[in-house]
């Protein structure tokens, strides 16, 4: 009996020491339940388990909302969530590019002959009340007569519309000549009646916006308005004396435009 308890007395020491050592792992293993230390009635020391459940830790960074889609991260060398909000921005330029194309690709190709594109100027200009030789004269410096013409800026059809002036014309397709010839009359004639008539100033804003010829008084100093406007109304008046009127206008008098000897043009309405 006394062996057994002297043995005992040596062994205890030692698994003291085999759990104090393990304990840490055991801790971390049992994860929600921690072991503890006790003392029997018998004095001994002895291990169990903490039956009370720990609280798992919680997260104070904000909850990011993922798509369910998932990318390979080469700096953090595992899969990573695709935040919501990059999906949904990718989405929107996609349906901007997708829009875009739309807008340039209604029947841009399709051929049109010259009948037609002439009986969509002379409707046009009876329609609106324009001189047709003054529609044709600018659909020959905007696209030389063509259906399809697009510029580097994005001005469209016969008579260039830009894609804010199509929409704001009501155009559903800027390279349908109806549509855009009649749209093109449509802003040339409200132009020439803000102007009372005046041709140059009404060509001018037609090429560089009402904006550009208010703040100057009168033709920007742009050279390719400047030239827009020069090569039109020599096409317009073939280089001689005419005379302008814009049927139903506010003008009451036929605008006479005649060239003196330096060869400028000079607009009057009075004998």
């Amino acid at each position: 009996m006394r062996r057994r308890l002297q043995i005992a007395l040596m062994a205890s020491p030692v698994l003291a020491t085999f759990f104090s050592l393990t304990t840490p792992y055991l801790r971390a293993q049992a994860g929600s339940a921690p072991i503890t230390t006790s003392v029997d009635r018998s004095g001994r020391k002895i291990y169990v388990n903490d039956e009370t459940a720990v609280a798992p830790r919680r997260s104070t960074s904000p909850a990011i909302q993922t798509s369910g889609l998932m990318y390979w991260s080469p700096t953090a060398h595992r899969w990573k969530s695709v935040p919501s909000a990059n999906v949904r921005a990718a989405r929107s330029a996609a349906a901007e590019v997708s829009s875009s194309q739309e807008v340039s690709s209604f029947v841009r190709g399709k051929p049109f002959t010259q009948a037609e594109i002439d009986a969509a100027i002379d409707q046009a200009a009876a329609r609106h009340n324009v001189d047709p030789s003054l529609v044709r004269a600018v659909i020959k410096v905007e696209s030389n007569f063509n259906p399809n013409a697009v510029s580097r800026t994005g001005a469209m059809g016969l008579m260039q519309l830009m894609p804010q002036t199509a929409r704001s014309l009501n155009v559903v397709n800027p390279f349908d000549p109806q549509q855009n010839v009649d749209a093109g009359v449509r802003h040339l004639k409200r132009l020439m009646e803000s102007y009372g008539g005046d041709v140059k100033l009404s060509l001018a804003a037609y090429n560089a916006g009402a904006g550009a010829v208010a703040r100057s008084a009168g033709i920007p100093h742009f050279r390719e308005t400047r030239n827009y406007v020069k090569r039109i109304t020599q096409l317009y008046y073939g280089g001689g004396d005419a005379s302008y009127r814009i049927l139903g206008s506010p003008v009451r008098e036929p605008v006479r435009v005649t060239r003196d000897d330096r060869g400028v043009l000079n607009f009057s309405n009075t004998d």
